[in-house]
This record gives C-alpha cells, sequence and structure tokens, in this order.
C-alpha cells in the first residue's frame, strides 16, 4: 500500500483550488493530507477536503515565503511534500498599448514570480519522485485582446516548467503544467455574455471547462498512473486549441 502523500494546492480559495483540494482527498480517500494556501482567511467558508490551511501572500516582495514554507512543513507529512499544484494566479486586462511597466510587473511577480519562489522554497523538502503541476492556461498559446501581461506570464511558466523537468529529472520529481479553457463559474454567462458565448460557438465541446474536469487532471498528473509523463503542456479546453476556433 502506497504511503499517504502530501499535496500542497495553492490558490486553494478559488473554484479550481477548491476543486484540486476536493479531488485530491476524494482520490485517496482522505489519506493524502491535503495543505490549502489561501491569500486570505476562509473562516465562513471551510475548504473541503483540506487537512491544514496556511495563509500567506506569495509575491516575493512581500517576504512570506519562508513563513509559508515553513507553516507547510509542520503540517506536512514527515516534513516532506510530495505534491506541489501551482494554482495561485492574477488576472487582469488592459490594451497592450496602455499597460503600463507597473502593470507587467505586478502581473509578473504574482504568476511567475511567485510560483517561483515558492516552488524553490519547497524544493529542499521535496521528496525524490514528487510531482509538480503548473496551472497555466490555454493563453499561452494563444493571443486574446487586452490580456498580453497575463498571456506572457503563463507562457513563461511554461518554459519554466519544462526546465524544472529537465533539471529536476535526476530526482525522479516530475513537472508538469496544465492549460485550461473557459472555466465555468455560476454567474458566467451572465458576468460576461459575450465571452462565455464565444466560447460555447468555437470549441467542440459547445461548452465551458468544470473546474473538476481539470482537477481530476491534475490527481491524474500527480498519480503514479503518469510517471511517464514529464515536462509537458496538457490542455484541457474541450477540444479548442485543437480546432479551428478562429472560422
Amino acid at each position: 500500500m502506497a504511503r499517504p502523500r502530501t499535496v500542497v494546492v495553492t490558490g486553494a480559495a478559488g473554484n479550481l483550488g477548491r476543486a484540486c483540494v476536493g479531488a485530491f482527498a476524494s482520490a485517496s480517500g482522505d489519506a493524502d493530507r491535503v495543505i490549502a494556501l489561501v491569500r486570505q482567511p476562509v473562516p465562513d467558508d471551510p475548504i473541503r477536503g483540506a487537512a491544514g490551511v496556511v495563509t500567506g501572500d506569495l509575491r516575493p516582495r512581500l517576504g512570506q515565503i519562508d513563513r509559508i514554507v515553513a507553516e507547510v512543513r509542520a503540517l506536512s507529512t514527515n516534513g516532506q511534500v510530495d505534491v506541489l499544484v501551482n494554482n495561485a494566479a492574477s488576472q487582469s486586462v488592459g490594451d497592450l498599448v496602455d499597460l503600463t511597466m507597473d502593470e507587467w510587473r505586478d502581473m509578473l511577480e504574482a504568476n511567475l514570480e511567485a510560483v517561483v519562489a515558492l516552488t524553490a522554497g519547497l524544493l529542499p523538502v521535496m521528496s525524490d519522485g514528487a510531482s509538480i503541476i503548473t496551472i497555466v492556461s490555454v493563453e499561452a498559446m494563444a493571443a486574446f485582446p487586452a490580456h498580453a501581461h497575463y498571456a506572457a506570464s503563463k507562457a513563461a511558466l511554461v518554459a519554466y516548467t519544462r526546465s524544472l523537468a529537465l533539471e529536476l529529472g535526476p530526482r525522479g520529481i516530475r513537472a508538469n503544467a496544465v492549460a485550461p479553457g473557459l472555466i465555468d463559474r455560476p454567474g458566467l454567462a451572465q458576468a460576461w455574455p459575450a465571452g462565455e458565448s464565444w466560447w460555447r460557438e468555437s470549441t467542440p465541446a459547445g461548452r465551458a471547462i468544470s473546474p473538476v474536469e481539470v482537477a481530476d487532471v491534475v490527481v491524474f498528473l500527480a498519480s503514479d498512473a503518469a510517471r511517464g509523463v514529464n515536462g509537458v503542456l496538457l490542455p484541457v479546453d474541450g477540444g479548442w486549441s485543437a480546432s479551428a476556433r478562429f472560422s
């Protein structure tokens, strides 16, 4: 019988983060110890499946990484981390010609530097054979209007993932990236009718992707069944990236 693992999920207060926490807990029958990382406390809305919650901001300039890593270690099994899901992210919009350097820096710090800093902080306590899964976006592969800084940050994470796969391979540590398409959420069609309608019409699945569908792929990539999968970018988009989506 496989030993229980320690799984760390960042951005665990959001729809996808909660789905990942729940999917890991369900897949292991709660044997895995899932640690949820959140930016702000969530006292009135507990994260189901989490064995522990660590609160803090991962942006490096705020200097909280060392404290966050220490709290994760204290909550982990035998002080080790077996799975890291880099899910936390920031997203804003702005026309490319109008984006300021401060907006570029803020986006890169939140989406790239935070992942690099946390991963570096946890690597010394990651077990041989561990798995790192980073959530990117289909925007890492295709341009969308007013999303240049967000897309660039996600594309950088793809390159970072491949470097992790190459350099950590001797330890048996695998690193992969998951690129979701439009993820469904309550009220999405009402909040963004044009975008939701366009997605339905341009993807073979004819609908947005559910958080659980993405989370199930994350769990698979962290499993022994995927032990031969390393350094890949895996779209979970209902076929959008493989279709004639701009026709």
